[in-house]
């Protein structure tokens, strides 16, 4: 594909590094700044091209390496809407005011996207569908999402 990269993004819609022409490449050494030149969605892919980066030889060097936007490249949020990012290490507290543990990732299903909570003692990872039903409310500033849930229904 003369030096064009394939991207898998953490997020389906990869909205940020859609949206921004300056990304970093990470995991190669040390982190270096890319000035991506065209990207495109192919399939659950992005593809990208930037320049250095001429060859399908160039492409292959870079496979196992990550690329990265900067927050401050992120476009903004309308109002209920969260960054994945924003949300990993919040504290998940249920409707009976119980800790489940902190949310380690977001994954994304075929159904809906599903928060990943690692239990504080180290139990079985506890997902929790993103959809209205569960999700009571996500506090930034208080670094907490709020749940309609027990870890026991699916146990």
């Amino acid at each position: 594909m003369r030096g064009w990269v394939r991207i898998a993004p953490h997020s389906p819609l990869a909205e940020v590094l859609r949206s921004t022409r300056r990304w970093w490449l990470v995991g190669l050494g040390p982190a270096r700044e890319l000035e991506v030149s065209a990207v495109r969605q192919q399939g659950a892919y992005l593809v990208a091209k930037w320049a250095g980066c001429d060859s399908p030889e160039a492409a292959e060097a870079l496979k196992g390496a990550q690329v990265a936007a900067a927050r401050g490249d992120f476009p903004p949020l309308l109002p209920g809407e969260y960054y994945w990012v924003d949300l990993i290490g919040l504290r998940v507290i249920n409707r009976a005011e119980r800790e489940l543990g902190a949310v380690k990732g977001l994954r994304s299903s075929a159904a809906h996207d599903l928060l990943e909570i690692e239990q504080d003692s180290g139990g079985n990872e506890i997902l929790v569908p993103v959809v209205a039903d569960f999700i009571d409310g996500i506090d930034l500033d208080a670094g907490t999402v709020r749940v309609n849930w027990e870890p026991e229904w699916l146990a």
